[in-house]
């Protein structure tokens, strides 16, 4: 089997700000609570962590943990608000560089896709390229246009996607081809949509309006088939053969243990996956995108 613990990528927006409609402690960890959770990941042997200028204080916890020094595969963003200008591409860059504690890393990624069309930030990003201080860059996009956009682009080398059992669209635009045939590396965020799919669908409703049937539906063909609401909601996303990494966040060490248990049932998925993609064809905007909730 594939060793899918290479395609997890830990999330660290919830350590530096509260963030998703289930939040577990209800509140940002503590130092010592997300070290414990970094701890765990490195034990797991997950490389890939997921983070931006934009989560609050989260670059600093990681540079606090000495993240950078222990062989880490490190994303992060250019904060949205950077000015449209090569020199505060890389001042914004030095910055998350100083946070980290780092001298370079994995990806920097653009936190908006509108940000390909402006000529000063596409510079400074090749500019830190070129410099070393990432490896490569990025775009995080948030529409099926603008995954095609990212798809086609000659200086996008990895892409960050909005990817879940609800949410079929990209399948439909054909971006995973194109992204594959122009050889972009593919991270998938959102598996479990912010923690929807991990609620009663009387809970998700109350979230979510119209999301409660579709809700109900996924976790009853999850259990038909044998598989907890995460088990599903994970491998769904870690089956498909054109996403590199799967971004998820937890809170607290357990869930991430049981997030890495979950790959131990990958073989026996394909059935389950199957139902789903037949299932949610025409899932609507409202209920997929957590920006119109």
């Amino acid at each position: 089997m594939q060793d899918l613990t290479a395609k997890l990528c830990l999330g660290t927006v919830q350590f530096g700000m509260k963030y998703g409609v289930k939040n577990e402690l209800g509140r940002q960890p503590t130092d010592e609570e997300a070290f414990s959770v970094l701890d765990a990941a490195l034990a797991a042997g997950i490389t890939d962590f997921d983070t931006a200028r934009a989560y609050g204080t989260a670059e600093e916890l990681l540079g606090r943990f000495g993240l950078a020094e222990k062989g880490a595969h490190i994303v992060s963003k250019l904060h949205p608000d950077t000015a449209d200008r090569e020199e505060a591409v890389l001042s914004e860059l030095h910055e998350s560089l100083q946070s980290l504690r780092a001298k370079k890393i994995f990806c920097y990624m653009l936190h908006r896709a509108g940000d390909l069309q402006k000529s000063g930030i596409m510079v400074g990003l090749n500019k830190a390229k070129a410099l070393g201080l990432t490896e490569t860059i990025g775009v995080s996009i948030y529409e099926p246009e603008e995954a095609m956009e990212a798809a086609l682009h000659p200086l996008v080398d990895v892409i960050q996607i909005p990817y879940n059992v609800l949410d079929q669209r990209l399948d439909a635009c054909g971006f995973f081809l194109q992204a594959a045939k122009n050889g972009k590396r593919v991270y998938a965020r959102s598996a479990f949509l912010q923690g929807l799919l991990l609620m009663s669908p009387q809970e998700a409703e109350a979230s979510v309006s119209g999301s409660g049937a579709f809700v109900f539906m996924f976790q009853d063909i999850a259990r038909k088939e044998g598989y907890m609401n995460t088990e599903a909601a994970m491998l769904y996303v870690l089956s498909h053969p054109q996403i590199d990494g799967v971004v998820f966040g937890v809170d607290t060490a357990e869930q991430l243990r049981e997030n890495v248990k979950i790959l131990e049932r990958r073989e026996e998925f394909s059935s389950c996956r199957k139902q789903f993609r037949r299932s949610f064809e025409n899932v609507p905007r409202e209920v997929v995108v957590p920006s119109l909730w």
